[in-house]
């Protein structure tokens, strides 16, 4: 306690809360997992927590114990700018999580069951608590740090650049919406009674009316619609989302961001300590919400594909061949080089053909 204390007491005040927060979250989600054997709290939580930290932030000028010089400043519009556009990804993703029936407590993500059986029991146990708990809170705490930079950054008026943001934001969240409502509506033709019979297309949500056929449930993962272009679109799109999110501060707060000179970067003296390391690319920390978001969806994403695979070792070998992991670009190029080598056909029949219901988004070029 008194190392945190210590660390406060050189921390901006207005942090002081979210870490406690964050503090709490790690205790209670390792806790009750631990209780109840079931390692999905933050899972569960990870609709919520993001945009709390950011409302936090937002409303923290009106709050009687924020510090002077915030409840002098007045409301950040652009932070509750950003905790709008947090509310409607919030909306997006508790929706798609409800229907799924992943707000059941009794509901686990069925990765955490594969790793609990590949190694040992007390191996499972730190894992639960350091990466599971700590990690994945931290990172939780994370992505509200934007919030706080534009907070912190002048408050300036609205401009072009937020504008642009915003855009692009509420596309962004639309795209995983529609890749989201794709793949539940293949989820549920796929896990349905034979005969297998699909919703009507009036009664399917704005991009997802592809008509599935037994082909595609035999197939057993979607290759159709946007996931004819990125085997992740909703992965691709959840992170864009916070490098969105990152941007506003960086774009809209002049000397947010600061890049180390090229003689800093090549300087062998710039590597000899860890203090010396920060100080050269500790102006770069405004970027590390949408870096640490990618590479946690890189690595959870790798594993996700690895069990995938293992279930369908032919066929997701082809798709992993064909369509890029998260960027059309690279389903482009992968589509290129296999025409120039002579297998795109007998990848793309893998994948799309002998199929009776072609009404939905065919094959990528």
């Amino acid at each position: 306690m008194d190392r945190l204390s210590s660390y406060l007491s050189n921390c901006d005040p207005v942090l002081h809360i979210p870490i406690y927060f964050t503090l709490f979250n790690i205790t209670w989600t390792y806790v009750v997992g631990e209780l109840t054997g079931n390692c999905s709290q933050v899972d569960r939580m990870w609709t919520f927590f993001p945009t709390m930290y950011t409302a936090y932030y937002a409303l923290l000028p009106s709050l009687p114990f924020a510090p002077k010089d915030i409840q002098e400043a007045g409301l950040n519009y652009r932070v509750c700018l950003m905790l709008a556009l947090q509310v409607f990804w919030m909306t997006r993703l508790s929706y798609n999580t409800w229907r799924r029936g992943l707000f059941a407590f009794k509901d686990e993500d069925y990765r955490w069951q594969i790793l609990r059986d590949s190694m040992p029991v007390s191996l499972f146990h730190v894992f639960h608590f350091v990466f599971i708990a700590a990690m994945q809170n931290a990172i939780l705490f994370g992505l509200g740090y934007p919030a706080y930079l534009a907070l912190r950054n002048p408050n300036a008026p609205l401009g072009i650049y937020d504008a642009l943001l915003v855009a692009l934001s509420i596309i962004d969240v639309l795209v995983e919406f529609a890749a989201d409502n794709q793949q539940y509506s293949y989820q549920t033709f796929k896990h349905s009674k034979r005969p297998r019979v699909q919703k009507p297309e009036k009664e399917e949500w704005f991009w997802a009316k592809q008509r599935w056929s037994e082909d595609d449930a035999e197939r057993g993962f979607i290759v159709r619609g946007l996931w004819a272009w990125s085997r992740h679109p909703n992965f691709a799109a959840e992170q864009t989302f916070w490098w969105l999110m990152t941007l506003f501060p960086i774009l809209t707060g002049p000397g947010s961001l600061d890049p180390p000179s090229i003689q800093t970067i090549l300087s062998p003296e710039t590597y000899q300590s860890i203090a010396s390391l920060l100080s050269a690319y500790g102006s770069l920390q405004p970027l590390l919400p949408g870096i640490i978001i990618s590479f946690l969806f890189l690595g959870s994403t790798r594993f996700t594909e690895w069990i995938t695979k293992k279930k369908y070792p032919v066929r997701y070998k082809a798709y992993q061949r064909r369509v890029g992991m998260f960027s059309p670009i690279g389903t482009v190029f992968k589509g290129w080089y296999l025409q120039a080598t002579g297998e795109r056909k007998k990848v793309d029949d893998l994948l799309w053909g002998p199929v009776k219901a072609l009404n939905g988004t065919k094959k990528a070029n």
